[in-house]
């Protein structure tokens, strides 16, 4: 049986195995699919091998990663989740879907981050939730903003112009309201 750590609708985000670099390598080397990524020119076979052995480590090292997003007859859909960012080691939320998926279900993405954000703060002690969002990628930062995060500052992370919209905990909104 399949680890499922978070459904929504239709989709379920489970563990990705050393098997799926050739999905994760497909993804990333589409043009669409290249934009959520670090990769400067298209994804490799090394760069995804590093991406899925990367995501393997973060899960068994935080309990939390990056998860395979897949369809309920088990098609791969593409990756949501959670990595650290180094420069501060704050948690950030991040997803990558395939374009046909997102026209499919234009409210997929919106959804699943306020998913992600449930999930992350009912099995975790962290008081806020960063996205580290590129600077011209509109349909991202709208997401993120629908699913209620912030911008916080506008910075470069790792070579990369970005905006950090954040989120707070609901305790920590909490306590910000009765101070």
């Amino acid at each position: 049986m399949q680890t499922i750590f978070l459904e929504c609708g239709s989709v379920k985000l489970v563990p990705f195995t050393p098997a799926d670099i050739k999905l994760v390598k497909d993804l990333h080397t589409d043009l669409y699919g290249n934009r959520c990524s670090d990769y400067a020119t298209n994804c490799t076979v090394t760069d995804a091998e590093e991406f899925v052995r990367s995501v393997l480590q973060t899960q068994s090292d935080l309990g939390f990663a990056k998860w395979k997003a897949v369809s309920d007859d088990g098609k791969f859909l593409g990756w949501a989740g959670f990595t650290q960012v180094s420069e501060t080691s704050e948690i950030s939320l991040n997803y990558c879907l395939q374009k046909e998926v997102l026209e499919r279900d234009t409210s997929l993405a919106r959804r699943l981050c306020r998913a992600l954000s449930d999930w992350f703060f009912k099995n975790t002690y962290f008081s806020h939730l960063v996205a580290v969002v590129r600077t011209d990628n509109r349909d991202v930062r709208n997401v993120v903003k629908q699913a209620g995060f912030y911008h916080r500052e506008s910075k470069v992370i790792d070579g990369m112009q970005a905006d950090v919209f954040q989120l707070l905990s609901p305790s920590m909104q909490s306590y910000l309201m009765t101070a």
